[in-house]
C-alpha cells in the first residue's frame, strides 16, 4: 500500500478533473482547500463556467500546462475515460478520492501508464481542519 505523503503536489499544483458547477459541493470544498493551500488548481469540467473568476476548462486539451498530479472526482465509468485522456500528458500521479471513484481496471491501467496511483481524500493533506488531520493521522498520511 502506498503511504500518502503530505508532499503529493510537489510542484504545488494540480489539474482537478471532476470540480462542480455547484457551488454547494464536496468538490467545491476541495478546489476551495487547494487554493487556499497555495496550490494552483486547473480545474476541468464538461460545462463551461468559472468559479470565483476563475476559468474552469472543459477539456484537458485547454490547459495550457500540465501538472504532475491529478485528483480526479468522477464515477467510476467517467474515471477511467479521464485518466485514458491523460495519457502521454506527462501526469506522474493521480489521487482519486475514494474506492467508490475508482476502479481495479483503472488502477491497473494507471499501473500500465507509469503512473502512481493513490486512493485518498486530498483534505488529510491540505485541510488544516482537526478532524482532517486525525483523519490523515489514521490513514498514516506523512
Amino acid at each position: 500500500m502506498t503511504i500518502l505523503k503530505k508532499n503529493f503536489f510537489p510542484d504545488d499544483q494540480v489539474l482537478f478533473i471532476g470540480v462542480s458547477r455547484d457551488p454547494k459541493s464536496f468538490s467545491r470544498s476541495v478546489y476551495k482547500d487547494f487554493i487556499k493551500s497555495g496550490i494552483q488548481v486547473y480545474p476541468v469540467n464538461k460545462s463551461k463556467f468559472n468559479i470565483d473568476g476563475n476559468q474552469v476548462f472543459t477539456d484537458v486539451n485547454q490547459i495550457p500546462h500540465t501538472p504532475a498530479c491529478a485528483y480526479i472526482l468522477l464515477n467510476k465509468d467517467n474515471t477511467r475515460n479521464a485518466v485514458q485522456e491523460l495519457q502521454g500528458r506527462g501526469i506522474k500521479k493521480i489521487l482519486f478520492h475514494s474506492k467508490k471513484t475508482v476502479d481495479q481496471e483503472t488502477l491497473d491501467l494507471c499501473k500500465s501508464m507509469d503512473i502512481e496511483a493513490v486512493i485518498a481524500c486530498p483534505k488529510m493533506m491540505i485541510n488544516p481542519f482537526p478532524l482532517h488531520k486525525i483523519h490523515g493521522f489514521i490513514a498514516g498520511v506523512r
